[in-house]
This record gives structure tokens, C-alpha cells and sequence, in this order.
């Protein structure tokens, strides 16, 4: 039996940004890069980078001075700023470093914001809502505010968060960097029990070696590029792997 061929869910081409206009220096250069339906993409390069920027281009919270990016097919930087706004809604969700929750908010309220924030019923999605504190082992939690929780509990509910409204693609920024090593690892396995649930394709940003070997594939972020000839794929990948090709490119 024939499989189907994977969609390109995002695609970036050509990307260029520099934080004053007119400037000659960029923070990125002709970045391209491709995410397909349920893809876990991981992109690797130290502090500074350019991978927090990267998102935001991705993400349609940042213009760049050059190139395009099609999210669900549809050209965002082409948009108007209010249908901008709603393809991000529609299509993406975001979970970062610092967690980004309300601290006067309750957990479950934290959970259901962006669904208040796009006009919806929280009611009419209850049992999809279930689902997502299930998977993320946040029932005894719901009624407790931000400020009571561990961070790994807090990055539970900021996943939670992103994902209440089912979006096609998760853009997570460093989403281990501020957990101790044992949280960071039980944060990265469900990101991939969210993307094996969901089918939510997933792009992470990540400096750490250990948390890139968990996507489908590897890319690099040096100097502003993305060189796919350096990326790492496959069924061996590891930690290992991705710390060799940083030694590799000297990063």
C-alpha cells in the first residue's frame, strides 16, 4: 500500500533579519527551511544565535527584511495584520523558555486563555480539554496558581496551553532551559507524546545537544545560516551525534 506523501505544514524561504533598518549586519541570512505534517525539527545553535529570532520570523511576530513564509499554504507576511493574527491563532502554538503564564490565573484558566482569546466556549471543547490535562497529568493541579507549581510542572501547563486549541504546528522556544536537568527530559517526552497523539508538527529551538536528538531531524544555526548539508537525520540519531557535528562546525 502506497503512503501518502507528507504535506509541507510550514516553509520558510530565504529569511533575512537584522534589528535596524538599513543595517548591514543581518542576525540571520538566507535562512530556508521545511516542516512537514507531524515532523519533530529540532534547530541547534548556541546563545545568541539567532534561534529566539528565527521563531518570531516563523511565528509572524517578527517582519524580516527578506524572504517569505507560508504557514498552511498562505503567505503571513503578505497578510493584513488582522489576518495575520488569526493564521497564527489558527495554525500555531507556542511554548517558552520562562513558561509565560498568568500568575492571577489558575491553572486551568491559564489552559483555556487562548480559546477565551479567539471568542470561543471553553464548554463547547470540554472533552477535548480533558484530553489535554490527561495526557499532561495536570488533574490535580487545575485549581493551584502558577506560583505554587515546580517548573516542570509549570512547563506542563504552558504545553497544555499551546496545544488546547489542537494547532497544526508547536514553536517551542529553549522550552528546557530554565528546568533541571530530570524535568527537561520529561518535558521533551511529551513533546513527543503530544506529537504522536496529535499529529502537531513541532519546531524547537534549543542549544542543548540532549534535547535535539529528539527530533526527526537536526539543523544547525551558525553564523546566521541554516546549511542543510550539515543536518543530522535517521533512526541513530543521539546526543552523541548532534555533539560531534557541533564539534564538526566548531559552534
Amino acid at each position: 500500500m502506497m503512503q501518502r506523501m507528507k504535506s509541507p505544514i510550514l516553509v520558510a524561504t530565504s529569511l533575512a533579519w537584522s534589528p535596524r533598518e538599513g543595517a548591514d549586519s543581518f542576525v540571520l541570512q538566507e535562512v530556508s527551511l521545511t516542516l512537514e505534517e507531524g515532523a519533530f525539527v529540532t534547530v541547534m545553535g548556541p546563545s545568541g544565535s539567532g534561534k529566539t529570532t528565527l521563531l518570531h520570523l516563523l511565528g509572524g511576530l517578527e517582519t524580516p527584511d527578506r524572504g517569505t513564509v507560508l504557514l498552511g499554504g498562505t503567505d503571513l507576511f503578505a497578510q493584513s495584520q488582522r489576518k495575520r493574527t488569526i493564521l497564527r491563532r489558527r495554525y500555531l502554538g507556542y511554548v517558552f523558555q520562562f513558561f509565560q503564564l498568568l500568575p492571577d490565573l489558575s491553572v486551568r484558566e491559564n489552559i483555556i486563555l487562548p480559546l477565551l482569546i479567539a471568542g470561543k466556549d471553553p464548554a463547547m471543547h470540554q472533552r477535548e480539554l480533558e484530553e489535554v490535562v490527561e495526557v499532561l497529568d495536570l488533574q490535580k493541579l487545575l485549581d493551584r496558581q502558577p506560583h505554587g507549581l515546580s517548573g516542570g510542572e509549570m512547563q506542563r501547563v504552558g504545553i497544555a496551553r499551546a496545544i488546547a486549541q489542537r494547532p497544526p504546528v508547536l514553536l517551542c522556544d529553549e522550552p528546557t532551559g530554565n528546568l533541571s536537568s530530570k524535568a527537561g527530559e520529561e518535558t521533551m517526552r511529551l513533546f513527543s507524546k503530544v506529537r504522536e497523539r496529535y499529529g502537531i508538527s513541532i519546531l524547537l529551538v534549543t542549544h542543548n545537544p540532549r534535547d535535539a536528538a529528539y527530533g526527526d531531524r537536526v539543523l544547525f544555526l551558525r553564523d546566521g545560516r541554516l546549511d542543510p548539508s550539515h543536518s543530522l537525520t535517521g533512526p541513530g540519531l543521539d546526543a552523541a551525534a548532534v555533539f560531534s557535528r557541533l564539534e564538526e562546525l566548531s559552534i
